[in-house]
């Protein structure tokens, strides 16, 4: 994430007093200049067309598979993570209130379109300062918890080989990162028998899963990752934590 909003923000810092059409143009240039620092685990390489002075479109390229629970989870976030690094700064703002729109294609495996929407300014969260982000700032608990409404709104998503639902994303106070995950009934006997917490924990690291999402968090400061999975009435079953260090 850090490179993904690190490109964006480079291609904000020379956009100055231009024409509509050279600050589109330029903020063109610039993203697909630093284009390459986007490429990170799933994310092949992005780049960004000028359709028009008043439209620029993002093109994603990334090893998802549509239908995958990874790949719906990240790519549903990916316009309002683009969106908010682009109106974080004042010549990205500027863009949008002049009217520019951006709409975001992401491609999955086999060049497979996964998504294609645009970017809807009017949704995107405020008070995240990504361009401090990008530059190493770890952002709080609340600043972490506005990040991820991205994902949050795109839950519950389903894990169709279990049918374990993820229902929320949040950080805690101690900037830990816990999945909330319903489990069906035909479950809870497994997950109360001894050694579900080693076996379930044993099976996530060596999935490698954790490691990719570790990586990826990394710039936002986050501790631990906890599992919290519960009944259909919320009533916690198990929490399973796991360090950054168990993970790498």
């Amino acid at each position: 994430m850090k490179k993904l909003l690190f490109a964006v923000m480079t291609s904000l810092l020379l956009l100055s007093c231009q024409s509509k059409k050279d600050k589109v143009q330029d903020f063109v240039d610039m993203y697909n200049r630093s284009s390459s620092m986007m490429a990170v685990n799933q994310i092949k390489s992005t780049k960004a067309t000028a359709v028009s002075e008043d439209q620029v479109d993002i093109s994603v390229e990334t090893n998802y598979e549509k239908g995958d629970m990874e790949s719906d989870l990240v790519t549903s976030a990916l316009p309002d993570l683009i969106g908010q690094a682009i109106r974080s700064e004042k010549a990205g703002k500027e863009l949008f209130e002049s009217g520019v729109k951006f709409n975001i294609k992401v491609y999955g495996k086999n060049s497979q379109v996964i998504l294609d929407q645009p970017i809807d300014k009017k949704k995107l969260s405020k008070d995240v300062d990504f361009k401090a982000i990008a530059k190493g700032d770890k952002p709080d608990s609340k600043q972490l918890n506005i990040i991820l409404e991205s994902f949050n709104k795109n839950l519950p998503i389903v894990d169709a080989s279990s049918g374990t639902k993820i229902t929320s994303i949040k950080a805690d106070a101690d900037n830990n990162l816990v999945y909330t995950c319903e489990v069906p009934d035909s479950l809870k006997t497994a997950l109360a028998t001894q050694g579900a917490e080693k076996a379930m924990k044993e099976a996530m690291l060596k999935s490698g899963q954790i490691r990719q999402v570790f990586s990826q968090i990394s710039v936002l400061g986050i501790n631990h990752i906890k599992y919290l999975y519960v009944d259909k009435s919320g009533n916690v079953l198990k929490e399973i934590t796991i360090t950054k260090e168990e993970a790498m």
